[in-house]
Protein backbone atom coordinates (compact mmCIF):
# COMPACT_ATOMS: atom_id res chain seq x y z
CA UNK A 1 0.00 0.00 0.00
CA UNK A 2 1.31 3.30 -0.53
CA UNK A 3 -0.03 6.76 -0.04
CA UNK A 4 0.20 10.19 -1.95
CA UNK A 5 -0.41 13.39 -0.13
CA UNK A 6 -1.12 16.78 -2.23
CA UNK A 7 -1.86 19.38 -0.48
CA UNK A 8 -2.64 23.62 -1.43
CA UNK A 9 -3.13 27.25 0.83
CA UNK A 10 -4.07 29.99 -0.80
CA UNK A 11 -6.02 33.66 -0.34
CA UNK A 12 -8.33 35.35 -2.54
CA UNK A 13 -7.66 39.24 -1.41
CA UNK A 14 -8.43 42.28 -3.96
CA UNK A 15 -9.09 39.89 -6.39
CA UNK A 16 -5.72 38.11 -6.95
CA UNK A 17 -4.76 34.59 -5.55
CA UNK A 18 -1.77 34.12 -3.64
CA UNK A 19 -0.64 30.88 -3.11
CA UNK A 20 0.37 31.25 1.00
CA UNK A 21 2.65 27.91 1.07
CA UNK A 22 5.08 30.03 -0.88
CA UNK A 23 7.67 31.95 0.96
CA UNK A 24 9.76 34.66 -0.77
CA UNK A 25 12.97 34.50 0.36
CA UNK A 26 16.64 36.73 -1.24
CA UNK A 27 16.83 33.72 -4.29
CA UNK A 28 13.37 34.03 -5.18
CA UNK A 29 9.98 31.64 -4.46
CA UNK A 30 10.92 28.23 -2.58
CA UNK A 31 8.32 26.14 -0.91
CA UNK A 32 8.42 25.55 2.88
CA UNK A 33 8.00 22.69 5.13
CA UNK A 34 5.63 24.90 7.62
CA UNK A 35 2.28 24.20 6.32
CA UNK A 36 -0.49 25.90 7.63
CA UNK A 37 1.42 28.15 10.52
CA UNK A 38 2.87 29.52 7.60
CA UNK A 39 0.06 29.71 5.43
CA UNK A 40 -1.59 31.62 8.42
CA UNK A 41 1.31 34.17 9.27
CA UNK A 42 1.27 35.33 5.64
CA UNK A 43 -2.57 36.10 5.00
CA UNK A 44 -3.29 39.85 4.76
CA UNK A 45 -4.67 41.34 7.79
CA UNK A 46 -5.26 44.89 8.93
CA UNK A 47 -6.91 46.44 12.06
CA UNK A 48 -10.57 47.42 12.54
CA UNK A 49 -12.24 49.17 15.19
CA UNK A 50 -13.39 45.98 17.20
CA UNK A 51 -9.99 43.72 16.33
CA UNK A 52 -6.57 44.43 15.05
CA UNK A 53 -5.79 41.71 13.28
CA UNK A 54 -8.50 41.04 10.76
CA UNK A 55 -8.21 38.72 8.18
CA UNK A 56 -8.75 40.57 4.64
CA UNK A 57 -9.05 37.48 2.24
CA UNK A 58 -10.72 34.56 2.26
CA UNK A 59 -8.21 31.78 2.55
CA UNK A 60 -9.01 27.58 1.01
CA UNK A 61 -6.40 24.73 2.35
CA UNK A 62 -6.81 21.48 0.40
CA UNK A 63 -5.48 18.05 1.64
CA UNK A 64 -6.06 15.27 -0.68
CA UNK A 65 -4.88 11.55 0.18
CA UNK A 66 -4.51 9.01 -2.62
CA UNK A 67 -4.19 5.41 -1.53
CA UNK A 68 -2.65 2.79 -3.99
CA UNK A 69 -2.51 -0.86 -3.43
Amino acid sequence: VSYHFEMSFFEVYNEKIHDLLVCKGENGQRKQPSWLELGNKQRATAATGMNDKSSRSHSVFTLVMTQTK
